[in-house]
């Protein structure tokens, strides 16, 4: 099992246990189907069992590891059925969170669209490919966070960390980068222009595209 950095004496013990677990698990350094050994992550992390208990929970319920009946800790394999079942919720929701934004968003919050997306064609040119998936991430999470409704950003959170988890196992958002960045460019432009319904349509679109291009 890969190494990891001693938390110390912070305060939030199990916020900081997930947050670096989870960073292990999404760049791949934990690998799908590895087994977590509580013994070994709490001697890593210098923490005690109760706080690293209670991060694993959080990364169950954040369907990043699997907790069997022999409460044995496994890192979460992510399938096509997975990709599949995924895409059919973000159908909904991400053009659902476009909808929202109507009447509702300012030019600020817009231009925080637009530096996602710049700092996206930045990552391309830099061949800095951890960047560029962290903002794909980051496009999806901002459309519903200004949308303002708490559990509609909450899901969205939840299943955009998966879909960014199967981009870096996959390495398919490498492959189609330009022609994900121009869907965004889209969206946001008919965002721009008051174009709600194209927007939502693009949304809609980018979501079919994306599983579509994740799955070849």
């Amino acid at each position: 099992m890969s190494k990891l950095p001693e938390i110390g004496t912070k305060i939030s013990l199990t916020d900081k246990a997930y947050e670096i677990i989870k960073d292990a698990i999404m760049t791949n350094i934990f690998k799908p189907g590895e087994l977590l050994i509580e013994e070994k992550l709490a001697e890593q992390l210098a923490i005690s069992r109760t706080p690293l208990r209670a991060a694993l929970r959080k990364l169950a319920y954040d369907h990043l590891v699997e907790i069997n009946s022999s409460r044995n800790v496994i890192v979460a394999n992510i399938g096509q059925k997975d990709v599949e079942e995924i895409t059919v919720v973000r159908e909904v929701l991400e053009p659902l969170a476009v909808k929202e934004l109507e009447n509702n968003i300012g030019e600020d919050e817009l231009k925080k669209l637009e530096e996602i997306l710049c700092r996206q064609k930045k990552a391309v040119l830099e061949d800095n490919y951890e960047e560029l998936i962290k903002m794909e991430y980051e496009f999806h999470v901002a459309i519903g966070e200004l949308t303002h409704n708490k559990w509609l950003h909450g899901m969205l959170k939840d299943i955009n960390t998966i879909v960014q988890r199967y981009l870096i196992l996959s390495g398919s958002l490498n492959k189609y980068k330009e022609v994900a960045i121009k869907e965004h460019e889209v969206i946001i432009s008919e965002i721009r222009q008051g174009n709600y319904d194209k927007a939502v349509e693009s949304m809609k679109c980018h979501i079919s595209n994306v599983s579509s291009r994740m799955l070849k």
